[in-house]
């Protein structure tokens, strides 16, 4: 996604005569934000991923599983809400692009 982004923002105002986009600090606010967000989608996938492998390892002497399937899922919870976070600032920054394209052309 940020190299489709970074084309856009090179090739976008030279397809409509201009010299650069409307606003560079837009641009550098769209980057961070996109990042920080997608920092945070990846982490907290990769963190539940492992935690739930674990889980799912985890027996008794006995042999039998230490947590259920269902257990697993509901641990994963507030790394969804992270996700959701991250998700939602990669939509913020992608919003914060269209709005200087738009003024832009």
């Amino acid at each position: 996604a940020m190299i489709s982004t970074g084309s856009v923002y090179f090739l976008l105002p030279r397809l409509y005569g201009r010299s650069e986009m409307y606003s560079v600090k837009l641009i550098n606010a769209h980057f961070w934000i996109a990042t920080i967000g997608i920092v945070l989608y990846i982490a907290s996938m990769w963190i539940s991923g492992v935690m739930q492998g674990l889980m799912w390892r985890a027996t008794n002497p006995d042999g039998t599983l230490t947590y259920s399937f269902v257990e697993s899922v509901k641990a994963s919870y507030p790394f969804w809400t992270i996700r959701f976070i991250g998700g939602a600032m990669f939509l913020g920054g992608m919003l914060i692009m269209f709005y200087n394209m738009l003024k832009t052309i």
